[in-house]
């Protein structure tokens, strides 16, 4: 394996040395003019691609913030996730392919891998399966057709310790990563306010930092109080280990086309125990229209019915025999509806 990995940075790495080393490339414009064009990753970005992956046509969405990257791509009904496996200089990228449910068919499967280098448009490349035995090219550009927004990445951060003046105190942070429309039109000023919506921020308020400060106070302040209360009634049961709480939530874009955007909001907590907890929310805005769907939007259907189907995919993605229970990836035997 490690020889693989030796052999796919190599790969790459003399794929993106074909290139002049410099960070900009020269092009000529419609007036005969040399015109820049920046083949440096910024460090944050959101990017809608298109193209083709082993001749197939396909959707990617891309983000960063800092040195973390992930997204997702999809082709003829299948989606797969992205995320970061190693940063080449300014330009080039290794990223691992992967999907939620892999394990559930090949416990010992290796990650597919795609070597990227961004060219000022797009990306070139080259997709490697996880043996080593196949490769592909890769050739996407950068592209927003009507019905598509663009949007930026951005985070913002607090902490608190528990005891000031304690070395050993306990602490807490909250963390949010977000996106922010970029266009200040209707659709954009309307998407805008949807995000802030989704990570809890009121719609009036204009800057995020703001909006982000009045909760990370709330929840920073109310922790204080938590394990002091805890301190003063409670047993002493070694603080500095268990009482490190956590609160993060992320925003990314799932799909970005003919009108609608769909925002994958996960969420994740720690709040003392044997193991914290995380959710995933899928938001569907109507740009268009203006509106957050429900399911009642798209599908009437009874609960039961509902119910079925459910099970049914369950089964398709987690690979459950016909003769096994749902039982095997659930706590029970059954997955009844809800509204995500």
């Amino acid at each position: 394996m490690k020889n693989y990995f030796l052999l796919l940075l190599l790969s790459v790495s003399l794929l993106f040395a074909c290139n002049s080393s410099k960070n900009d490339n020269a092009a000529t414009d419609d007036s005969g003019k040399e015109a820049t064009v920046k083949t440096e990753l910024e460090k944050k970005f959101y990017k809608r691609l298109e193209g083709t992956i082993a001749g197939k046509p396909v959707v990617m969405n891309l983000q960063r913030l800092n040195d973390e990257i992930e997204g997702n791509y999809f082709y003829e009904g299948s989606w797969l996730n992205l995320s970061i496996d190693t940063l080449i200089g300014k330009d080039s990228v290794v990223l691992f392919e992967n999907s939620f449910y892999d394990y559930y068919f090949d416990k010992d499967a290796k990650q597919n891998h795609l070597g990227l280098k961004w060219t000022g448009n797009g990306f070139k490349g080259t997709w490697f399966d996880g043996s080593g035995n196949k490769t592909f090219p890769v050739l996407l550009a950068e592209k927003y057709p009507e019905g598509s927004y663009q949007f930026t990445t951005g985070s913002y951060a607090d902490s608190v310790k528990a005891f000031a003046g304690n070395d050993k105190s306990p602490h807490a942070t909250i963390g949010f990563e977000y996106l922010k429309a970029v266009n200040n039109d209707d659709a954009g000023k309307w998407l805008d306010d949807q995000l802030k919506l989704i990570s809890g921020i009121d719609k009036g308020t204009a800057d995020r930092a703001t909006g982000f400060k009045k909760i990370a106070s709330t929840y920073l302040e109310d922790y204080k109080k938590e394990i002091g209360a805890e301190k003063k009634s409670g047993p002493d049961r070694g603080y500095e280990l268990w009482m490190n709480y956590s609160s993060n939530s992320q925003q990314s874009i799932s799909y970005n086309q003919n009108g609608f955007v769909v925002i994958d909001f996960l969420t994740d907590a720690y709040t003392g125990g044997a193991h914290g907890n995380y959710g995933s929310t899928m938001f569907c805005l109507d740009v268009v229209n203006k509106k957050q769907m429900a399911l009642s939007d798209i599908v009437k259907i009874d609960s039961n019915s509902l119910q079925g189907l459910l099970e049914k995919n369950l089964r398709k993605q987690y690979n459950i025999k016909p003769q096994d229970q749902i039982s095997t990836v659930l706590f029970d035997n059954f997955l009844k509806p809800n509204n995500n």
